[in-house]
């Protein structure tokens, strides 16, 4: 099991015990800004249907011929042009980050 899938665990057990973060991390002997980070990126991953692949992530959505297109940005510089117009897709693509 790597990190995140022990995090992600650790985060639904918090989830379920009805504990502050602070009251749930001191046992586990976890700082609570680690924890809040990791609890971040868990309902994250929860609302996003995606499956990472070899570094890349798969969306799922329709394949379009259309000729708009619209360029998202994320704030580590990394730029992805997307052409289309399947609003589910640009949605996932802008959750990304």
């Amino acid at each position: 099991m790597d990190q995140s899938e022990e995090m992600f665990k650790l985060v639904r057990e918090w989830r379920k015990s009805g504990l502050t973060q602070s009251e749930f991390c001191k046992p586990h002997g976890i700082t609570v800004a680690k924890f809040g980070y990791w609890a971040w990126k868990e309902k994250l991953a929860a609302r996003l249907p995606v499956e990472k692949v070899g570094g890349f992530v798969q969306i799922s959505g329709q394949q379009s011929t259309s000729n708009d297109s619209c360029q998202i940005v994320y704030p580590n510089g990394v730029k992805i042009n997307y052409q289309g117009k399947d609003l589910v897709v640009l949605s996932q693509l802008i959750k990304l980050y």
